[in-house]
């Protein structure tokens, strides 16, 4: 099934419909096969089931881009929608997602849209704020975001697209009012409201900053107070994972509360059964409270999975199974989550600690408690970071050196600030208790910045530029797997899996040196009103005080003010790119009887009156010219 997401996604030509009856009817030829005993049928039905979730998951990634895809008028028109999440400040303007609902036609008319974008509007001083649940009215342009996968390696359109947002828009103050109240709000909605009114409650105790939002984003999932240095902080560390929910917060919930109900154990007909069920339905609460992300989703859809089986049978439920079952039915859920980082690095990191964690932990016998304690978390920490390795690799191409020193201050560290945090919203209103707590939880988070930035500040904390290709990628994963193997079938049987982990690195090692000895372009970029260079995955940036430059051989100038008004030159200066941004005053007329302009740039800060007006001028004078509001950047090789 996830095969057939990640091909039907990325090879089918855009455009093209399949009906989803199609993987519907294979599955229905499927269960008509399960009649055949005969064993020579046997290899038909699994070929059959095989392409039938083949099948099954690239017709649902495909019906699920074609409820996202929306072709966007050019010009601003007058729409009608849902404030869908809690609206949050960026800047000097709110950002939330919005469901559009329809577009106005004319007074009485309104054409279906439903639809999803991310809206960003300034505020307006008559009107009150914007919050979760409202309708509203506003006149705006909505488009896709460009891709500048060239220059940066990321493509915004298409992740917010995997984010069921089929575009974003900008509203100017005047230009958008509320027109109702929330009548009812959904389930996800409700969700994100309660963890918006957690965030508050850790804001009224007065805490700074940086803890809160420290605090905020380890409990809850919101990462909205975390300053850029901080994230980078955690991230050289190594420690950026417990700053996102995941398997671990739940983990630590869920041994706490199997501690707090232990005295259920000794009912023995239903003990058992009634704290399991305790247990399920208060991390269901963690997760609605934390806005029901995907990555405790996944974790709690795991644990609920276990118990149901624990509860069912006296035998041991393995993992892996529980693992491969959230996946499938995350997956039947919204088939994007395949692409999801999170999604990845946690079903990575889950699955390569049930394979490496009881390797590592079952060859070295240790009688000491404390050694035993800290053996099995550098064991773990060792685990979860092998399996996301060629992620991290591919995705970021850094890699923290300090990870285990930083692992053993933060996995204690964040199990007593996630359950001080959940006792201090419980027993804040209780005297003297309530402040108690949330004193510790203070000191206790301040302590886990500190030592953070102290790791941080060793020599060699972070390897950066270490960037791997997507086939290297892979075959970094098929050393993995192969070492997984050989490691398992001891040192001195099965010599196949030792071929076969030496061939996969002599192929690692080849693809490498390849790369390393091709030659890398150099190529010379124009967006977001600056000039770049990319040499592999190097991006400079190049500034000067009068905007004019030498790169190469090219001469390019930037021009945003308006010095070049009223300037006059006996003689015209040779300039190959005029990149014209926002700022610039005065004509293209005036420009060309100071430079001898080879070809002109218009960013898309221009406005529209100016850039067609800039236009027609290009036009007359017969320069070349390119328009960036049709195609987000421009690139050159040098």
């Amino acid at each position: 099934m996830a095969t057939g997401i990640f091909l039907f996604d990325r090879f089918l030509p855009e455009g093209v419909s399949w009906p989803l009856w199609g993987g519907i009817g294979c599955i229905l030829l499927c269960i008509g096969l399960l009649r055949v005993s005969a064993w020579r049928w046997r290899w038909l039905f699994g070929g059959v089931t095989g392409l039938a979730f083949f099948l099954w998951g690239g017709f649902s990634v495909v019906h699920q881009r074609e409820k996202v895809e929306y072709v966007w008028e050019d010009a601003p028109q007058v729409y009608k929608g849902i404030v869908e999440t809690v609206p949050e400040i960026r800047g000097k303007t709110w950002r939330a997602e919005i469901y559009v609902a329809g577009k106005r036609l004319d007074k009485r008319k309104w054409q279906k849209v439903d639809r999803r974008v991310l809206l960003s509007w300034m505020p307006d001083s008559v009107t009150e704020p914007l919050a979760c649940g409202d309708t509203l009215c506003f006149y705006a342009k909505i488009s896709r975001p460009f891709s500048e996968k060239e220059l940066t390696g990321f493509d915004y359109g298409d992740y917010l697209l995997r984010k069921g947002i089929s575009g974003t828009g900008l509203v100017y103050a005047g230009n958008w009012y509320r027109a109702g109240k929330p009548q009812g709000l959904t389930f996800s909605q409700r969700a994100r409201v309660c963890q918006q009114k957690v965030v508050e409650v850790y804001r009224s105790w007065g805490l700074d900053e940086e803890v809160q939002a420290v605090i905020a984003a380890l409990t809850i999932g919101d990462k909205s107070d975390l300053s850029a240095d901080l994230k980078n902080v955690y991230s050289a560390a190594g420690a950026s994972h417990v700053l996102a929910l995941s398997g671990l917060h739940v983990g630590i919930l869920s041994g706490f509360l199997f501690l707090v109900f232990y005295p259920l154990t000794y009912w023995k007909r239903y003990g058992r059964i009634v704290r399991m069920l305790l247990v399920v339905i208060l991390l269901w609460g963690f997760a609605f409270i934390s806005g029901l992300s995907s990555s405790v989703m996944r974790a709690v859809v795991m644990f609920s999975l276990y118990a149901f089986a624990s509860c069912c049978s006296e035998e041991r439920f393995s993992g892996v199974h529980s693992l491969v079952l959230a996946a499938f039915l995350m997956l039947l859920y919204n088939p994007f989550f395949l692409f999801d980082l999170s999604f990845q690095l946690s079903f990575a990191a889950v699955f390569s600690i049930l394979a490496f964690y009881p390797l590592c932990t079952q060859k070295v016998m240790i009688q000491n408690r404390l050694l035993r304690y800290v053996f099995n978390l550098l064991c773990l920490s060792v685990s979860a970071q092998l399996g996301t390795l060629p992620f991290v690799l591919l995705y970021f191409g850094t890699f923290p050196t300090y990870f285990l020193l930083s692992n053993l201050i933060v996995s204690p560290l964040a199990a007593c600030i996630l359950i001080l945090a959940l006792l201090a919203l419980g027993l804040s209103a209780v005297p003297w208790v309530g402040s108690g707590l949330v004193g510790l939880l203070d000191g206790s988070t301040s302590f886990l910045n500190e030592a953070m930035r102290m790791v941080t500040h060793l020599s060699g904390s972070q390897l950066t530029s270490v960037y791997l290709s997507v086939g290297q990628a892979c075959l970094l994963a098929g050393i993995l797997i192969s070492l997984y193997f050989c490691w398992s079938a001891g040192l001195h049987r099965k010599a196949r899996h030792w071929i076969c982990l030496l061939m996969v690195c002599n192929l690692f090692v080849a693809l490498s040196v390849g790369m390393y000895l091709q030659e890398k372009p150099e190529r010379l970029y124009f967006s977001r009103a600056e000039i770049y260079t990319r040499k592999g995955h190097c991006i400079s940036t190049h500034t000067s005080d009068s905007g004019l430059m030498r790169i190469g051989a090219l001469r390019v100038g930037v021009l945003n003010d308006g010095r070049w008004k009223t300037c006059q030159t006996p003689w015209r200066l040779p300039l190959d790119y005029a990149y014209i941004c926002r700022g610039f005053k005065g004509s293209l007329s005036h420009l060309n009887d100071l430079f001898e302009l080879r070809k002109v740039i218009l960013d898309s800060s221009l406005s529209e009156g100016y850039r067609e007006t800039l236009i027609k001028e290009c036009q007359l004078l017969k320069i070349s010219y390119t328009d960036l509001s049709a195609q987000g950047s421009y690139s050159i090789e040098l």
